[in-house]
């Protein structure tokens, strides 16, 4: 199974620094890579407290800062101030500094629609520069990755590689915040992703994710079916 091989392939580190280390190596050297090559690098990046520490020392590398364009894998549907954004995130523990300089678009507009939002949302990532040059990614206990939450209303078109759709709203089930989130599809559209998850909970949902062979229970089952795109998993105990 195509799952079962990205796992076993999976960059493992017993320390948790050594995979923030080797998680911002290799997307610093995507990003100086890709601004030789064609001028600019484009990067996706997720919430949560997981990629903290790959922010922090990502903004202390020396790149071309000023031409990198960076988006959200998902976003909370709240007001950009809140502590829920993780557009405020990215601004407070990323855009620091030298890295203040990159090119940055927010998923999320306050006072509109879910429609509009979408719209937004798409409008958004039209900016950024495709194929993505590096997707980063993270995994809830429950296999969710982005906003693609087991059991979302749509999951399956949200999951289909081929949909025409780049954004969808939808709703965590466990802390009910209306989000947005990136299609499938829309994150496969990239030269590079990466998987970074800590913690044996985690490792475990992803053993259970490829003997479940059920996507819809673990929708992280279904970026490592796919052969679009490799995917590198990052994980430390």
């Amino acid at each position: 199974m195509h799952a079962r091989n990205t796992l076993e392939s999976a960059l493992c580190f017993s320390d948790p620094a050594q995979t923030v280390d080797a998680v911002t190596e290799r997307i610093g050297n995507i990003i100086r890579f890709s601004v030789k090559a064609r001028g600019r690098a484009s990067l996706l990046l997720p919430g949560g407290r997981t990629p903290v520490a790959v922010f922090h020392a990502l903004r202390a590398l020396d790149l071309p800062w000023d031409q990198v364009y960076i988006s959200l894998t998902d976003e909370r549907r709240c007001p950009p101030d809140s502590p829920h954004s993780n557009a405020r995130l990215v601004r407070e523990e990323l855009l620091v500094g030298n890295a203040a300089a990159a090119h940055f678009y927010p998923l999320h507009r306050q006072g509109v629609d879910e429609r509009a939002d979408e719209a937004v949302c798409s409008a958004a990532l039209g900016m950024l520069p495709r194929p993505y040059d590096a997707v980063m990614l993270g995994m809830g206990t429950d296999g969710h990755i982005a906003s693609l939450f087991p059991g979302a209303q749509g999951l399956q078109k949200l999951l289909d590689p081929q949909t025409e759709a780049r954004c969808a709203t939808t709703t965590a089930p466990s802390v009910p915040h209306e989000r947005l989130t990136l299609t499938l599809a829309t994150l496969l559209h990239s030269r590079w992703i990466g998987l970074h998850v800590t913690g044996q909970e985690k490792w475990q949902t992803l053993q259970a994710a490829i003997e479940s062979e059920d996507e819809m229970t673990y929708p992280v089952l279904g970026l490592l079916n796919q052969r679009q795109v490799p995917v590198h998993v990052y994980w430390s105990p």
